[in-house]
């Protein structure tokens, strides 16, 4: 079997350090402007900014994501592989352009369109991966909707589904959405919960993201996306010492 560990996928993670350290900077804000008192009597300001750290704590983890989609369908495309050489659990992402044209098309030119699709399938066209496909479904990146992506993506979604730390990641999820939509007050929410907690928080997104990013890579370095006759054609072409 053909071996594609000298050519792996590294998504980088730059960018998302960077971000959790952002994160973490607002944490440590926090921990100094919390009331050392027993009962603690924290201020309105420091319950506001607990509630905040929610929204930011959640566009840490959204955009992460993002860029692990982005990079990982990126990749794939410099592959260059063509429609009829692509695992069928891939098709549906990777010939979404095609599935558009299907559900834009005036119903006098349906069928033809339709044959047109069955065709493309199986030819030697180029395949046109749009590798933003998947940004307006992760902004809402539960651990449900998380899954659903992997799947599309060919990706196993029991490691995701069984993940220790989902309880975290869906409820970041839900306390984001209710500041950032006005169902609930900053104050209201970061009254309940003090740093510590937010701690528990932040290192679970760190953990699901390279939970996700990991399950990505490994999906790529072994080529999972293709059916064999691609596996081969690509193997050969990208091996370090092809012709």
């Amino acid at each position: 079997m053909i071996s594609f560990a000298d050519m792996p996928l590294k998504i980088s993670r730059v960018l998302i350090d960077d971000r959790l350290r952002e994160v973490r900077a607002l944490l440590s804000f926090i921990k100094v402007y919390e009331s050392k008192e027993t009962p603690p009597k924290d201020a309105e300001e420091v319950k506001i900014i607990r509630g905040m750290f929610y929204v930011h704590l959640y566009g840490a983890l959204e955009q992460s994501l993002n860029d692990a989609v982005t990079s990982f369908l990126q990749a794939v495309a410099d592959l260059g592989p063509k429609n009829r050489e692509l695992a069928l659990h891939f098709l549906p992402t990777a010939m979404n352009s095609q599935f558009k044209s299907l559900s834009d098309e005036r119903t006098d030119k349906k069928w033809k369109r339709r044959v047109d699709f069955v065709n493309s399938i199986q030819s030697d066209e180029a395949c046109r991966i749009e590798n933003s496909v998947f940004a307006i479904h992760l902004q809402s990146s539960s651990t449900e909707t998380l899954a659903q992506v992997a799947s599309y993506l060919g990706v196993s979604s029991s490691p995701l589904l069984l993940n220790p730390d989902r309880h975290y990641i869906d409820e970041v999820v839900a306390k984001r959405h209710q500041v950032a939509h006005g169902r609930a007050n900053p104050s209201t929410i970061g009254a309940r919960g003090r740093a510590a907690e937010l701690e528990l928080r932040l290192d679970a997104v760190g953990r699901t993201v390279d939970l996700f990013i990991g399950l990505l890579e490994n999906h790529f370095q072994l080529y999972a996306f293709l059916n064999p006759d691609g596996y081969a054609r690509l193997a050969m072409t990208n091996l370090p010492d092809a012709a």
